[in-house]
């Protein structure tokens, strides 16, 4: 048995997925109470693919790249009418989306086509299910806590239900409270915790997706100890979260720059953007060696709201920074 790669695994995992009984809890879970569309990401050969068919639900569509994998697929599609394959690569949407200017949207159309839009606050347009077990499939993770709440790429259609085999390290990661898991606690912890519903529906062991030889070839490995199915549905108040919604992406910005060194502390920076701010903040009960990281979620969330509601925001230096790093985005669209 070759040494295996995270790409090499998760071609084997979705491989040998209908093998085994997981493939049937995991279609359980995802088409429960639902019959729309439904997102799988990299199917494999379409073994859980048929799972999910088989119970009853409207509309599966699957995005596969792998031409070898296409015959077995196209058995599927010509047993099931409302099976459809698109022949790209899920996972490859930041790229996508970073590439392409403002006003070509209709790029998205081939991912989303017929999939009803939907207002944020009214029905979920699709729900989506994919394996994160590479680089690829962490990239496209933080990609969406920028899309969301920029309501962009597939948040465009509504709130998506999100489906995620996660390992064990990155559902911890997601998990993380800052004074219990202070290592793991990162930006992205805060704003999953603050833009997601987060549901573990069950924690499976990876000898329940490798057979035997694979399993101890791999077991070895962190993140194969567990798999964890994880439901991530976006929160309805998203838009009040921040006390102008026109903000979000300036609190993402915020979460992001200040998590870069969660062990800064919080007054001395915040006096930078805000000369002699700290007397302000030792009032909401922080002192002068409260960090970033010692801050949960719904903290951070208030220190910005603080920060920004102050009539020093719109010209301070951070300001300028997030104005610039706005600037570059879109620059790098054109």
């Amino acid at each position: 048995i070759p040494i295996l790669n995270p790409h090499v695994l998760n071609q084997i995992n979705q491989a040998i997925l209908g093998a085994f009984p997981s493939k049937d809890s995991i279609a359980s879970y995802l088409c429960e109470d639902w019959n729309g569309y439904v997102l799988e990401a990299n199917p494999g050969p379409g073994l859980l693919s048929k799972a999910i068919l088989e119970t009853g639900v409207s509309h599966l569509r699957v995005f596969e790249k792998n031409v070898d994998l296409f015959p077995t697929l196209e058995i599927l599609s010509n047993t099931y009418s409302n099976f459809e394959i698109i022949k790209e690569n899920l996972m490859l949407l930041p790229s996508l989306d970073a590439r392409m200017p403002y006003d070509e949207s209709n790029e998205y159309e081939k991912f989303f086509k017929g999939i009803p839009n939907c207002s944020y606050s009214n029905g979920v347009p699709f729900r989506l299910f994919s394996i994160i077990s590479n680089k690829r499939g962490i990239k496209f993770l933080r990609y969406l806590l920028t899309a969301l709440p920029a309501q962009s790429s597939l948040f465009s259609y509504g709130r998506c239900e999100l489906f995620l085999m996660l390992s064990k390290a990155e559902y911890q990661c997601m998990q993380a409270e800052p004074k219990e898991n202070f290592s793991m606690y990162r930006w992205s912890t805060v704003l999953y915790s603050l833009f997601f519903e987060i549901k573990c529906l069950k924690k499976f062991s990876s000898e329940s997706f490798f057979p035997s030889p694979v399993y101890r070839k791999a077991k070895k490995m962190r993140d194969l100890q567990h798999f964890y199915l994880v439901k991530l549905t976006p929160v309805s108040d998203l838009p009040e979260l921040v006390t102008d919604n026109n903000k979000l992406l300036e609190f993402y910005y915020f979460v992001r720059n200040h998590f870069g060194k969660r062990t800064a502390f919080v007054i001395p920076t915040m006096e930078k953007w805000i000369p002699f701010c700290g007397p302000r903040l030792i009032k909401e009960g922080m002192n002068v060696f409260t960090r970033f990281g010692d801050l949960n979620p719904k903290q951070i969330l208030m220190l910005f709201n603080q920060f920004s509601s102050w009539p020093e925001y719109e010209d301070s230096s951070f300001h300028t920074a997030f104005q610039k790093y706005n600037k570059k985005l879109a620059s790098d669209k054109d």
